[in-house]
């Protein structure tokens, strides 16, 4: 009797299709974050104008969000 929970050969999701879409659903959540806080930083530095200049990569960000605007 075959075992029901192995899959045949054509089932079989090869590794490096899985290691792909690992890497790609990495990325995704990656840059989803890295927006999310670049936006943050942004609201914060339009909101508390005294922050400008405390930290020079503070100051770049929220410059080139509002320069990609």
């Amino acid at each position: 009797m075959a075992d029901p929970t192995s899959l045949d050969a054509e089932q079989q999701v090869p590794e490096v299709e899985l290691d792909l879409e690992a890497e790609r659903l990495r990325t995704l959540r990656n840059n989803t974050i890295r927006s999310r806080h670049s936006l943050a930083l942004h609201e914060l530095m339009s909101e508390r104008e005294d922050l400008h200049g405390v930290h020079p990569l503070a100051d770049q960000i929220a410059d080139s969000l509002r320069w990609s605007a």
